[in-house]
């Protein structure tokens, strides 16, 4: 009985001190909502896909079927048929069955070449496969005032390719930084 309470008091005094010494590292997946390793957002933490630090961008040009949209969006978007664009690019995903979510990227899309100017032309900056069935795509567009940046992710469930998500930004400091 004095073995048992000898354990249980060791193991008790030594419990919190590894407890407090251990601190979940950037691989690790935890139930908090705090951020971890100097984070902002409050996400928790296993919900906050890492960035790749090594990943250095490939201007390899993706599949056809996935090009060919794009550059037809692009060239729309280039006359100022903004809901055109949206319009043909979406039909027929997921995305394009949200009618007040394509509104609302309509309606950002206007503002942002208001503010940036009219589309110039685009480049691929990035091929990005995640494994053999996600592909993202980063595109920059060429504006009088500054480049923006586009990203698009391909899923392949089955043997084609489809659109699950579509957005763009400003980010210059953070991609020279």
């Amino acid at each position: 009985m004095k073995k048992l309470a000898f354990l249980l008091l060791t193991l008790a005094a030594t419990l919190p001190l590894s407890a407090q010494t251990t601190a979940p590292g950037p691989g690790d997946i935890t139930d908090d909502t705090t951020p971890q390793n100097g984070g902002t957002t409050g996400a928790p933490y296993h919900l906050r896909m890492p960035q790749p630090l090594a990943h250095k961008p490939d201007a390899t040009p993706p599949p056809s079927a996935i090009s060919g949209p794009i550059e037809h969006f692009f060239g729309t978007l280039k006359t100022g048929d903004y809901a055109g664009a949206y319009e043909t690019f979406l039909t027929g995903t997921r995305l394009g069955a949200q009618k007040e979510k394509m509104s609302y990227q309509i309606s950002k899309t206007e503002e942002a070449f208001g503010l940036y100017g009219k589309l110039n032309d685009f480049e691929l900056y990035d091929n990005y496969p995640m494994g053999k069935n996600i592909i993202v795509l980063t595109y920059f567009t060429r504006h009088q005032n500054q480049p923006l940046r586009w990203r698009f992710i391909y899923y392949r469930a089955d043997a084609s390719w489809m659109l699950i998500n579509i957005g763009f930004d400003d980010p210059l400091l953070d991609l020279i930084y």
